[in-house]
């Protein structure tokens, strides 16, 4: 059963939670009776949300795989190489 805390600690502990990997995304564990007395559109827009994060997360994780510091250092020369032969 869900244990009441106050709304003072709740928010602390939230505000402070830890995100590990931003780039990775983690299923946000729950108890089902923490939804109890909650209207139904606040847990439905809170699966809403996750299920459109982590394709959003998946696209920037990939993006920060594919774009390293030599990657991108490599690009803005052959981009400025193209430009002295082109004059």
């Amino acid at each position: 059963m869900h244990k009441w805390i106050s709304a003072d600690k709740l928010i602390t502990e939230w505000e402070n939670q830890i995100i590990n990997e931003p780039f990775v995304f983690t299923r946000f564990g729950y108890e089902d009776d923490e939804f109890d007395n909650v209207p139904a559109v606040i847990p439905r827009f809170t699966f809403y949300l996750q299920a459109r994060m982590k394709p959003v997360l998946d696209y920037c994780k990939e993006l920060k795989e594919e774009q390293s510091l030599p990657d991108l250092r490599g690009q803005v020369e052959g981009l400025n190489k193209e430009r002295i032969e082109e004059t």
